[in-house]
C-alpha cells in the first residue's frame, strides 16, 4: 500500500527548514530593513507614550482583638451597649480595609479635594488634573457642556454633570491607575499605588487617599465605643450636678439645737442625705465604667502607621528607548520569517513543496 501524499517524515520537515533558511540568507538585506522599520516605529513609539509615574505608600493595620464581656454586661445595667467595639474586630477582619480604599465615597473625595490645599476647594482639584493630563476632556472638546466641566469651588451637592463626570473618572481611575493589596498574604501592611502620567497627582492620590481611608475605618471601627463614652459623660456630668445639689440641701436641712421632743423633723435631714448617698453611689459606678471604657477603646482601637511615602520627584517607569527599538525590531523581524516561510512554501524551489505542504 501508497503512502498518502501527506504523510511526512521529521527528515523532510528538517529539509525544508534548511531549504528555507538558505532563502532567508539570499534576503538578508530584505530581513535587515524590515528590522530597521520595526526599529524606527520603536523609536517614535517611544517619544509617543506617555510618563508612567508609580507613587506608593505603605501601612500598617494593626486590628486588635477584643475582650471585654464583663464590662459590657455591667454597662448594659446602664442602658449602653459597649459590645459594639467587640463585634467591629470581626466585622473588619480580613480585607475590608482594601474594599474601603477602592470605595466610591473615599476615591470621589479624596478627588474633590485641591492640588494645592487638601482642606479647601480652590483652584484646581485632582479631578481636574486627571481629566487634563489623560485627555479626556480634550475628547470632549465638541460638546461645550463637558468642555467647560470643572471641579474647582464646586457646589456641594455636586451638579448632575459633574456627579456624572466623577463617575467616569472613578471607573477609569480604578480599571488603569489604581492597584491597593497586601504585601504579603498573611501579613498585615497594605500597598497602595497609584500609576498617572503625571508625578503630582500620582503622589497627592496616593497619599490622601490612604489618610482618607484610615481615617473612615477608624471611625467606623470605634464609632459605637466612642458614642457610649459620650453618652456615659453626659450621665456622670448630670449626676455630678445632682450630687452637689443634694449636698447643698442637705446641709441645709440639718437642724440646730433641735428640742428633744420634735424628733421628726430629723426625717427631711435624713431623706436628703440617703439621696445624697445614692447619688453618690450611682455617680461613682458611671465614673468607674466610663473610665473602663476608655480604657477599653484605646485598648481596642486598631492602629494604622504609615510607614512608606512617595517621594516628591517620582521616577519615569515607562521602558526605555531600547527596549522599545529591541521589541519592534524584533517583532517584526518575526512576522517577516513567519510569512517568508509561508510564501517559501507556496513558491520556493519552484513550489516544489506546494503539494507536499498543502495544509499550509
Amino acid at each position: 500500500m501508497n503512502a498518502r501524499q501527506d504523510d511526512f517524515s521529521l527528515n523532510d520537515i528538517l529539509n525544508v527548514l534548511r531549504a528555507y533558511w538558505r532563502f532567508l540568507l539570499k534576503k538578508w538585506w530584505l530581513l535587515i530593513l524590515v528590522g530597521l522599520i520595526g526599529a524606527t516605529l520603536g523609536t517614535v513609539y517611544y517619544y509617543k507614550q506617555s510618563s508612567k509615574y508609580e507613587a506608593v505608600t505603605t501601612f500598617l493595620l494593626e486590628d486588635k482583638s477584643s475582650g471585654g464581656g464583663g464590662l459590657a454586661g455591667l454597662a448594659s445595667q446602664f442602658g449602653l451597649n459597649i459590645g459594639g467595639l467587640n463585634s467591629g474586630a470581626s466585622f473588619f477582619a480580613g480585607d475590608n480595609i482594601l474594599n474601603i480604599l477602592k470605595s466610591k465615597k473615599v476615591i470621589k473625595k479624596v478627588l474633590l479635594s485641591g492640588v494645592d490645599d487638601t482642606t479647601q476647594k480652590k483652584g484646581q482639584t485632582l479631578a481636574d488634573l486627571y481629566l487634563d493630563f489623560t485627555g479626556i476632556k480634550k475628547g470632549w472638546q465638541r460638546d461645550p457642556l463637558l468642555a467647560n466641566v470643572s471641579f474647582a469651588r464646586a457646589p456641594t451637592p455636586l451638579t448632575p454633570l459633574q456627579d456624572s463626570v466623577l463617575n467616569v473618572i472613578y471607573e477609569t481611575l480604578i480599571n488603569n491607575n489604581f492597584y491597593a493589596d497586601r504585601t504579603s498574604k498573611q501579613g498585615s501592611i497594605i500597598k497602595v499605588q497609584i500609576t498617572a502620567a503625571s508625578s503630582v497627582f500620582a503622589r497627592l492620590m496616593s497619599e490622601r487617599l490612604v489618610g482618607e481611608a484610615s481615617a473612615l475605618y477608624f471611625d467606623i471601627k470605634t464609632g459605637t465605643a466612642e458614642a457610649n463614652i459620650q453618652q456615659l459623660q453626659r450621665r456622670s456630668d448630670s449626676l455630678l450636678v445632682a450630687l452637689n445639689r443634694k449636698s447643698y440641701s442637705a446641709a441645709a436641712s440639718q437642724p440646730i439645737d433641735l428640742n428633744p421632743a420634735l424628733r421628726t423633723a430629723v426625717v427631711n435631714s435624713e431623706i436628703e442625705t440617703r439621696d445624697k448617698t445614692v447619688l453618690a453611689t450611682l455617680y461613682a459606678e458611671v465614673v468607674k465604667n466610663l473610665e473602663a471604657s476608655k480604657l477599653m477603646l484605646s485598648q481596642q482601637s486598631p492602629v494604622i502607621q504609615v510607614l512608606d511615602r512617595p517621594e516628591y520627584l517620582l521616577k519615569d517607569m515607562k521602558k526605555g528607548m531600547k527596549f522599545w527599538i529591541a521589541v519592534f525590531a524584533a517583532s517584526f523581524c518575526a512576522l517577516f520569517a513567519v510569512g517568508g516561510f509561508f510564501y517559501f512554501i507556496r513558491v520556493g524551489e519552484n513550489g516544489k513543496y506546494r503539494n507536499r505542504f498543502s495544509f499550509l
